[in-house]
């Protein structure tokens, strides 16, 4: 344990010095309250022996300056002083020592005074260990926001030493607006005392020290002491947790080869726009490749996969923002485009979609060359329904097959398509 030892008499330390390295102690020694702080400073001691009287600067002065710089771990100061002086021990006690001895020093109360302290600092070094080795960032603000304490976890999560938060406003660990709103939060708490984060928990956003938001789930418990409170924040980083949900949605409803949306994905669409179409015309086109199963037979399955996903590059490049294309399976694919002006519109972005898929492609190290059969559906003369509109679309599909290909064929109302 290192000691430092402050007294302004050298010949009654030397004893106390001596003893004390008997013991197996390390001792830095000065003479004053100026020094004192400089040399906890300098290098923090386990203990400091505060002597009351001294010249430049006193101990209580001292004691209370060197309680006010903090750290991560509490270091006891025992106050030395006459037996006779009471106002000075309570000045000490008030400053923030935590014990006291009185001149001249006892050796056999010194060193029980000092075992009593290591008792404590050994359960303080035993609660920071759990502290520092939990999963969560554990973090201690006070009434106005500052940092007073900041475990190991919180260092790995916000990427933030220990010195760099302590001391400052908790909101440096906030993105905006959260950051900007926090103090005025804060206050409003304390005034009216009705909670949106502490007592209930939440999911909210983090920034670490380099910037990146990220989203982490907060916990927060009001303890007060002393007609004060204090706030425990329990941080969890759920970054991963977060982005293998979106995964896990995103898998559900789109088709993992294109990263098209999927058929669920397109009955809901379709569903939503027949809905908020409000007397504007919109359109299904079925699409179905042609040439495909060649690409397949010839250069394989990959290449076969490579042309699927530069058929889905090709339609979401070549639609309007708000249309929406989907990949049903296999080799067929559907769109629908919002507020048509008409049916010449809609067959000019067909045959738009039909160019750009019969551009040549690079397939496994070939060129490759695919077609598309299209057949339009529009809302509301060919269907009142998605299921209609869909049906409707496929079976213009189907003529548009039969009538030689790669071409577009608007859906009529009577029109009865055999199975092919």
């Amino acid at each position: 344990m290192h000691i430092l030892l402050v007294d302004d008499s050298k010949a009654t330390s030397l004893p106390v010095i001596a003893f004390l390295q008997q013991l197996g102690y390390r001792v830095t020694y000065v003479q004053d309250g100026k020094a004192a702080i400089t040399a906890y400073e300098e290098d923090t001691p386990s203990l400091v022996l505060m002597d009351v009287v001294m010249p430049e600067m006193d101990g209580i002065e001292a004691t209370r300056r060197i309680k006010a710089l903090g750290g991560k771990r509490w270091v006891p100061v025992i106050m030395m002083t006459g037996l006779s002086d009471t106002k000075e021990i309570v000045a000490g006690l008030d400053a923030g020592a935590d014990d006291y001895l009185t001149k001249p020093i006892v050796f056999d109360i010194l060193e029980a005074r000092l075992r009593s302290m290591q008792r404590i600092a050994t359960l303080q070094d035993s609660l920071f260990g759990i502290l520092d080795n939990v999963y969560e960032a554990i973090l201690t603000i006070d009434e106005a926001g500052t940092v007073a304490s900041y475990n190991k976890a919180a260092e790995r999560i916000f990427g933030y030493e220990p010195t760099e938060v302590v001391g400052h406003n908790v909101k440096m660990l906030m993105p905006g607006p959260y950051a900007e709103e926090h103090d005025g939060y804060l206050a409003r708490y304390m005034q009216e005392r009705t909670p949106r984060v502490i007592g209930i928990g939440r999911k909210v956003q983090g920034r670490r020290k380099n910037g990146e938001v990220f989203p982490m789930r907060l916990a927060v418990t009001e303890v007060k002491r002393n007609g004060s409170s204090q706030f425990i924040g329990l941080v969890s980083d759920i970054s991963q947790e977060e982005a293998a949900r979106q995964r896990i949605e995103f898998l559900a409803l789109h088709d993992p080869l294109t990263g098209l949306p999927n058929r669920a994905s397109f009955t809901n669409a379709l569903a939503t726009a027949v809905e908020s179409a409000e007397g504007q015309m919109l359109a299904v086109l079925f699409i179905d490749l042609d040439g495909f199963k060649q690409i397949n037979d010839t250069l394989g399955h990959d290449a076969g996969d490579d042309a699927l996903k530069t058929v889905a590059t090709r339609l979401r490049h070549n639609l309007a923002a708000n249309d929406f294309a989907s990949r049903l399976g296999g080799d067929e694919f559907v769109a629908i485009a919002n507020n048509i002006a008409g049916k010449e519109a809609i067959v000019k972005i067909a045959e738009r979609l039909i160019a750009a898929i019969s551009e040549p492609m690079t397939l496994a190290g070939h060129t490759g060359r695919l077609g598309a059969s299209i057949g339009i559906a529009l809302f509301p003369q060919d269907g009142a329904t998605p299921t209609e509109l869909l049906t409707a679309a496929d079976h213009a599909m189907y003529r548009a097959k039969r009538g030689g290909k790669n071409c577009c064929v608007l859906a009529q109302a009577t029109e009865k398509v055999e199975e092919q």
